[in-house]
């Protein structure tokens, strides 16, 4: 795999969608749309993988109608995470949350036999199934019926990306359009909605694809009552995707 030739598939692919929702008028508590920008350490490594996440929390605003380049430029720059910028005149925040421990830690499991990795290497791919959020959270029914082409957009991303796993840190919220889009038939893993394999018939996602709960959900909480699952999730998708 070429990094070069892949961005530049995937700057193709980026801009029909932006000339698509470009084309709405969009109020200023609606983010920019999240558009990977894919690390030259993506091409080197044995297993590729793609964390897809719900959607952002506030990626600048989509009435300023920032190019390509420019949305790439950003998501370059966040450094998948270990330069987190606030725009508060602090220090760059490299993010220790459960998502991004959760992205770290698994992509390091499946690839550690390289000793050059580690878990601070630009290795894989993160996206979002909603490509943008509202009030830095999630956007309504209305707004997503509005893009619906963003939800669409995974499926070229994955296909031109080719991860070996994708991982759907996505709980259930947006299963309607997990379906919509891919259609998938889902095989139980861990019980209660903790782990399960998606399986398609066209190829559109790989053969190693799962889905899990959030991995703030995953930790758990006595208010919620639910056991810290976090461990148990991620050394079975690593069990299973190295054998």
């Amino acid at each position: 795999m070429n990094p070069t030739s892949t961005n530049h598939q995937l700057q193709a692919a980026y801009q029909i969608y932006l000339d698509v929702i470009y084309s709405q008028s969009w109020d200023d508590n609606v983010s920019s749309p999240l558009l990977m920008h894919v690390f030259p350490e993506y091409a080197e490594m044995g297993k590729k993988v793609m964390f897809v996440g719900q959607e952002t929390h506030n990626w600048g605003r989509m009435n300023k109608k920032l190019s390509v380049a420019e949305l790439q430029d950003t998501y370059e720059r966040f450094n998948l995470g270990k330069s987190a910028d606030y725009n508060d005149e602090k220090p760059l925040r490299h993010l220790k949350s459960p998502f991004w421990n959760f992205s770290r830690s698994f992509f390091h499991n499946v690839n550690r036999a390289n000793p050059e990795v580690s878990r601070n290497t630009n290795g894989f791919l993160w996206t979002n199934i909603s490509k943008f959020d509202c009030n830095s959270t999630t956007p309504n029914n209305e707004l997503q019926q509005r893009n619906e082409a963003g939800f669409c957009l995974l499926k070229t991303e994955i296909a031109i990306t080719k991860p070996d796993v994708v991982i759907f840190l996505t709980g259930t919220k947006y299963d309607g359009w997990i379906n919509k889009v891919f259609t998938p038939k889902s095989m139980e893993i861990l019980p209660d909605g903790f782990l399960k394999k998606l399986i398609v018939e066209d190829n559109s996602l790989p053969t190693l694809t799962f889905q899990t709960k959030h991995p703030r959900t995953l930790i758990g909480s006595k208010k919620s009552k639910i056991a810290n699952r976090y461990h148990e999730v991620i050394n079975k998708i690593s069990e299973l995707a190295m054998l």
